[in-house]
């Protein structure tokens, strides 16, 4: 399986995976800060046990993210933009509410709250449509209807 990402996104998670793995360090050594307190309390050293924990979350996210990065793959926006896609900034109307919203559409994994990632309900459909194109789908269990306002690279 392949994930689609732009360039600054990727940048983004490769910031993510170096920065948990100094997460992790850190952890390692608070652990071992811990362990010379003495062997009698070995059985009650709850920083020793609570950075076990740390670890095993911390170490499972840092896993999920480089599979993720091993399967990335680096896509420029286009240039011309009749169809909403990857990079696309896109103005639309929620027709429901009558609410309208921009945002661009981006990476499997975006980093910032003006993005929607391709792979969310919302971005899965929106891409390909044109201007002027209603659109509707299943966002939270409910079917939802959007009209594409307008589309820029």
């Amino acid at each position: 399986m392949e994930f689609y990402f732009l360039a600054q996104d990727l940048e983004k998670l490769n910031e993510q995976i170096y920065s948990i793995s100094g997460k992790i360090r850190e952890i390692g050594h608070e652990m071992g800060l811990s362990c010379e307190e003495g062997a009698e309390t070995y059985h009650d050293n709850f920083a020793y046990e609570d950075g076990e924990r740390q670890q095993f979350m911390w170490s499972s996210r840092l896993r999920e993210l480089i599979k993720v990065k091993n399967c990335a793959r680096v896509v420029a926006p286009g240039t011309a933009a009749p169809r909403v896609a990857l990079g696309s900034r896109v103005s639309i109307i929620d027709l429901d509410s009558d609410e309208e919203k921009f945002f661009i559409i981006g990476s499997y994994m975006t980093f910032d709250q003006s993005s929607v990632s391709y792979a969310a309900p919302l971005g899965r459909i929106l891409v390909g449509a044109v201007a002027g194109e209603e659109r509707s789908g299943m966002i939270a269990g409910r079917r939802r209807r959007f009209e594409v306002l307008e589309i820029r690279t």
